[in-house]
């Protein structure tokens, strides 16, 4: 079996793996990803990203992985009459994770680091608190790396992960997108979401034009089958999709229960799905799960370069991460909680209520007390929604 010394082994390519690499890799270190899929975003994804997710993982907008502009976001209450209305021009982009993902690798790649797909985990050896190796199937060739840091970013399915981590409250639901081309949309630059008990249960439903006469249309549901609504959702608006052709399907898993409280042990660290990085009420992980590598990316590379490479130092990570972004999913998923058993006429009410701003603060987890203090005036949601908030 072949060997190879490592400083630094990251376990997925993904917005957490990459940007982990893409920091690393600044530094006058080796580092490795290893990929287990024969290509990048093989998982499906809605690809809505906001401006300030690139500006935060160090991407200039580039035609080469943006499909289209979005302007204006829109979140219909079960009537479908009543909606708040999100606008800023430039706000955001769906963009193509693939083409993206590719951006940021070739970046490592320029700075010296290596990237092998279609390599995956086989197993790994835990012993005396560390990493002592990893076994990857390289090519048909099982090779041995000697990491000094493991920086696991391998998704819902990590097996370091789920060895050596506590998942108290982890929670998976599904999530399954249609690709048409040929629906009709008003507004190319327009992202929907629909929310209700008849429509996705606990969840939402979305439909993301993409550009060039294509449409996501996706759905996430929390305790029922996702497939029966989504489908219920496109027979029951037959002129939107009457000359529509479906040209692409994904479905996954996103973890929506919170990030896992420990994220560090010994020389390993875990990002992304892997640790539950996901911004609960949205799903949204692209931005959040690229934080956290890159952060994990710079702190590891610390750790080498100063020679104190321990669990004591590595804990910087969680400690910086949650400082921001552990705390904004801490309070999305307090927002979750908090509206996910409202009926549909409650949800018709709170739409009358709240701003595009507040559905902003209320999604990303931020300023939530300023929304509970708004709902506090309704006597419904005061109960409902409000005191959960603030509690």
């Amino acid at each position: 079996m072949k060997e190879l010394s490592v400083d630094i082994l990251i376990v997925g390519a993904g917005p957490a793996g990459l940007s982990a690499a893409l920091e690393a890799s600044k530094y006058d270190i080796n580092v490795l990803v290893v990929e287990k899929n024969p290509r990048f975003a093989m998982k499906p994804c809605g690809e809505a990203v906001s401006r300030a997710t690139l500006d935060d993982l160090g991407l200039k907008p580039s035609r080469k992985f943006i499909r289209n502009d979005i302007h204006r976001a829109i979140v219909y209450a079960p009537n479908l009459k009543d909606y708040v209305e999100i606008k800023e021009q430039g706000a955001g982009y769906i963009i193509d994770k693939e083409e993206m993902l590719k951006e940021i690798a070739s970046l490592v790649s320029r700075n010296g680091g290596s990237i092998w797909i279609q390599s995956p985990v086989v197993d790994f050896t835990w012993k005396k608190g560390q990493v002592n190796e990893v076994i990857v199937l390289r090519k048909g060739e099982r090779v041995r790396i000697l990491p000094k840091i493991v920086i696991a970013c391998d998704g819902i399915s990590s097996k370091f992960s789920w060895k050596l981590f506590d998942h108290k409250g982890y929670e998976l639901i599904p999530t399954i997108q249609y690709i048409y081309r040929g629906m009709v949309v008003e507004d190319e630059h327009t992202i929907m979401f629909y929310v209700g008990n008849k429509i996705a249960p606990r969840g939402y439903l979305w439909v993301f034009p993409r550009g060039n006469d294509e449409v996501g249309v996706g759905i996430g549901t929390r305790g029922a089958p996702a497939r029966p609504f989504l489908e219920k959702f496109i027979y029951k608006n037959k002129d939107l999709f009457s000359k529509a052709v479906e040209v692409g399907y994904g479905a996954s898993a996103v973890p929506v229960g919170g990030q896992l409280k420990e994220r560090v042990k010994g020389n390993l660290m875990i990002c992304g799905d892997a640790a539950g990085q996901v911004i609960p009420l949205t799903g949204g992980g692209i931005h959040s799960c690229g934080i956290a590598g890159k952060i994990a990316g710079r702190i590891a590379a610390e750790a080498i370069i100063n020679d104190k490479v321990s669990q004591d130092f590595l804990k910087r990570y969680e400690v910086e991460y949650d400082r921001y972004w552990g705390l904004r999913i801490k309070q999305s998923l307090k927002a979750l909680k908090a509206i996910e058993n409202l009926t549909d006429n409650e949800l018709n009410e709170l739409a009358k209520l709240l701003t595009g701003e507040d559905i902003i603060n209320l999604a990303n987890g931020i300023d939530i007390i300023k929304v509970a203090k708004k709902l506090m005036k309704h006597p419904i949601m005061a109960t409902k929604i409000a005191l959960r908030l603030l509690s």
